[in-house]
């Protein structure tokens, strides 16, 4: 008699000797089973839903930054530079103009000397 025979035995006599509450307990302890695996199934699921949706997230996030960094940037090198440039316009005559606002003259005083 090999082992896969003796197993075979015992479960018949263990099944046969199994009361029907035993029996009760087994069966639901098949169904708690069976609905863990589909809960399980669900819960990866909805995990991997959660995980996509936060590095969507970041990478979206990251690049809102970007934009709100870099457009000022972008704005001054392709917009304003050109006409700063064709005007003559540099720092030093932003410095005087800023001088003849009022309550902004003693700012001079206080910024350090960049164009000089």
């Amino acid at each position: 008699m090999g082992t896969k025979e003796k197993h075979f035995d015992y479960s018949i006599w263990y099944t046969g000797a199994m009361s029907d509450s035993d029996n009760d307990k087994e069966d639901q302890i098949l169904r708690l089973l069976k609905e863990n695996a589909v809960l399980l199934k669900q819960n990866n699921e909805i995990l991997s839903k959660l995980y996509r949706h936060n590095v969507i997230g970041f990478v979206i996030r990251i690049a809102w930054y970007a934009i709100l960094i870099g457009m000022p940037f972008a704005l001054y090198y392709y917009i304003l530079e050109p006409y700063f440039n064709v005007f003559g316009a540099n720092y030093e005559v932003f410095r005087r103009g800023m001088a003849e606002i009022p309550g902004l003259k003693g700012l001079e005083y206080f910024l350090p000397a960049i164009g000089e």
